[in-house]
């Protein structure tokens, strides 16, 4: 046999396949408007294809023909091999905005100087998240008593020395190991991904498994084994160990960088902020109108004699060349977000649209005729993920003949009545609060005596639930509405 022979190896490798365009997707989904507000007018400033158009000024300077040509279509989308993630994305004409919706009234013009909200926490977020699953009694109120470990930025803290800290928390919370290790599952399933963890290797490994990587297992060794050696750039070493080219490592390190070290964060706010609706809910007749909300959004479009650049054809010196790559990366950036505020709204439109079908009792008769909802329903509805319709009813609020309203606020737990008809926790509140208010001031009703009369109405509840309730509502206990009665009556 000679020194040298030739072999064909085959290597199957597994490449990272989160797509720009998905990425910006999700970024957009979770903001309010003043925030995409914000992020468009940056997209205008750094993109030179981005164009700010008037709808009047759009329509007055395209034909019909080519307000319906799609920007791929204009611009050669074949020869940019643009992701098709975007490519069953609705026109723009099938969501009713507040542009298209003037003639309904005038009347309905409000001052968004008028709302103002306190950012809700991460622990209300997870809470109200934990109420939506479908879970065990046991391993919710587990899984609420884990949340208050965490920190700020979203981590689960147990003391240092407490090596086995399933145990440490089973003894903490008196219940089971098995138990504590389900809770923690579910909470770890929960937005903002990454939550829950007690580790930044296990934060970012939760964020990687979500996105789908966790079969990745080069991205799966840099996480556990090497992000000291990232941050020391000791690529040498990382390259050696992982056997990875440099150009190969760089690609795994910009993924990384782009995942949450502390999903919490941006919970961290005691700021108030101005609330603009996302939604307006008008009734016309007996129907109910719902309006996308884009007063203050740009409307883009494409800047045409740039995008030209990347039509051009024939032989390019070096510098046309250089042009015309970023002519053309950037149109592929102008297409990307144009897609992706479009899909934003469109998904806004859908879970809206579902909500208000489901709602339909509350918005007719108010609160007591609210109806049990979670996440899984809508998502089931509109045929979306769970965790989708989590990021679309974060911190957006919907305009209703009722007030304005979270979209969060439509979601409450369900609970059995004798009649067969599910009741919503928000109803029983409801509920309780006319019971309590109708109530003989010197003999006011009992826990106990509230489940009677509840019980009467075909709702089975236990006293525990209602104490729970009742504390929510800032309603105290029947002795303590006896004394409260007595000392305002002595005087």
């Amino acid at each position: 046999m000679g020194l040298f022979e030739q072999k064909l190896n085959l290597k199957l490798t597994q490449k990272l396949t989160l797509t720009p365009a998905l990425q910006q997707a999700i970024k957009l989904l979770q903001m309010t408007v003043p925030e995409l507000q914000d992020e468009i007018r940056e997209e205008l400033v750094s993109n030179p294809l981005l164009e700010d158009v008037s709808v009047s000024d759009s329509i007055s300077e395209q034909t019909p023909q080519e307000q319906n040509e799609k920007p791929e279509e204009d611009f050669h989308s074949d020869e940019l091999n643009l992701e098709d993630y975007f490519k069953n994305a609705v026109d723009e004409q099938y969501i009713p905005s507040s542009r298209s919706m003037k003639n309904l009234s005038d009347a309905n013009e409000f001052s968004y100087e008028n709302f103002v909200s306190k950012p809700i926490s991460l622990y209300e977020h997870l809470e109200w998240q934990l109420q939506m699953n479908l879970m065990d009694d046991k391993t919710l109120e587990t899984a609420k008593g884990l949340i208050r470990y965490l920190d700020e930025d979203g981590y689960l803290k147990s003391p240092p020395e407490a090596d086995d800290y399933i145990s440490w928390f089973a003894e903490e919370l008196g219940t089971e190991p098995e138990t504590i290790q389900t809770a923690i599952k579910a909470i770890q399933d929960l937005d903002p991904t990454g939550v829950g963890a007690r580790t930044l290797e296990e934060c970012l490994a939760l964020q990687t498994r979500q996105l789908g990587f966790e079969n990745d297992k080069t991205l799966g060794d840099l996480i556990a084994k090497h992000l000291q050696d990232i941050g020391d750039q000791k690529y040498n070493t990382i390259c050696s160990a992982l056997d990875l080219t440099e150009d190969e490592l760089l690609v795994y390190i910009a993924f990384i960088r782009k995942l949450e070290p502390k999903p919490g964060r941006k919970f961290n706010t005691s700021q108030p902020q101005y609330i603009v609706p996302d939604v307006y809910v008008y009734k016309v007749g007996d129907d109910y109108q719902i309006q996308l909300n884009d007063d203050g959004l740009p409307h883009l479009r494409v800047n045409r004699s740039y995008s030209a650049i990347v039509a051009e054809k024939g032989k390019l010196n070096p510098e046309q060349q250089a042009t015309r790559r970023y002519v053309k990366e950037k149109l592929k950036s102008a297409i990307w977000i144009i897609r992706s505020i479009q899909n934003r709204q469109h998904t806004i439109l859908k879970v809206a649209r579902s909500i208000v079908a489901r709602q339909r009792g509350f918005l007719d008769h108010g609160i007591e005729k609210m109806k049990p909802l979670t996440l899984r329903e809508v998502a089931e509805d509109i045929g979306m993920h769970e965790s989708t319709v989590a990021r679309v009813v974060k911190n957006k609020y919907m305009h209703t003949p009722s007030g304005l309203l979270e979209f969060r606020f439509f979601f409450s737990a369900r609970i059995s009545s004798t009649n067969g008809d599910d009741v919503s926790s928000m109803a029983v509140k409801e509920k309780i609060k006319k019971i309590v208010e109708t109530e003989s001031r010197q003999k006011p009703y009992s826990d106990s005596g509230i489940v009677n009369i509840l019980k009467a109405h075909g709702i089975d509840i236990a006293r525990r639930t209602i104490a729970k309730y009742r504390e929510e509502l800032g309603i105290s206990s029947s002795s303590e509405r006896k004394k409260i009665y007595r000392r305002t009556h002595e005087h």
